[in-house]
């Protein structure tokens, strides 16, 4: 399960880096209709911005894999947090 969790997540981040339709790709993540963080990926650098909203944080990435590893932690953590 965790494994097709994490792939589902890095194909989600791959097609925003492969969408050339303009310079912005965001993606919401959620877990039980709660919206958990987004990632939004700058065609023009090359970096993913990834915003945690409980608790509030900003993280920025240049590398997908390290994306999907945090937007992975996110869900886990607040999955796990009841």
């Amino acid at each position: 399960m965790i494994h097709s969790e994490l792939q589902r997540i890095l194909r989600r981040l791959d097609a925003m880096a492969e969408d050339t339709h303009g310079n912005i790709q965001q993606r919401t993540f959620s877990a039980y209709g709660i919206q958990i963080c987004t990632v939004t990926y700058r065609q023009s650098t090359g970096e993913f911005e990834l915003e945690q909203f409980q608790p509030a944080a900003y993280m920025t990435f240049d590398n997908l894999d390290l994306t999907a590893i945090e937007v992975y932690r996110c869900l886990y953590d607040f999955k796990n947090s009841f």
